[in-house]
């Protein structure tokens, strides 16, 4: 689960994964969209629901604080061009 948001000035990112011993990790990152100010911060759930409030409260709190969410757009990667000698080769 990801969410970023923006203002003007400022960006803060923030993602919720498992880590490799299954507890929940959210990570938050932060900067400054003119300068290279910025911080990041983890932290470790035990508990699904405990990690979601969390969540969800520094949603509403970036909101609060002026931030606009960014719209994430998945762009599927182009198909690789095939070799032309592999081509020329299935051809003969």
């Amino acid at each position: 689960m990801r969410a970023e948001f923006r203002t003007e000035r400022r960006g803060y990112s923030m993602s919720l994964e498992r880590d490799l011993l299954g507890d929940l990790v959210l990570s938050r990152i932060w900067w400054g969209l003119g300068n290279h100010r910025g911080g990041m911060k983890s932290q470790v759930f035990l508990n699904e629901d405990d990690a979601l409030l969390e969540f969800a409260r520094i949603e509403r709190r970036r909101v609060r604080h002026g931030y606009q969410k960014v719209a994430r757009r998945f762009v599927a990667p182009a198909p690789l061009p095939r070799h032309t000698s592999y081509q020329a080769a299935q051809a003969a």
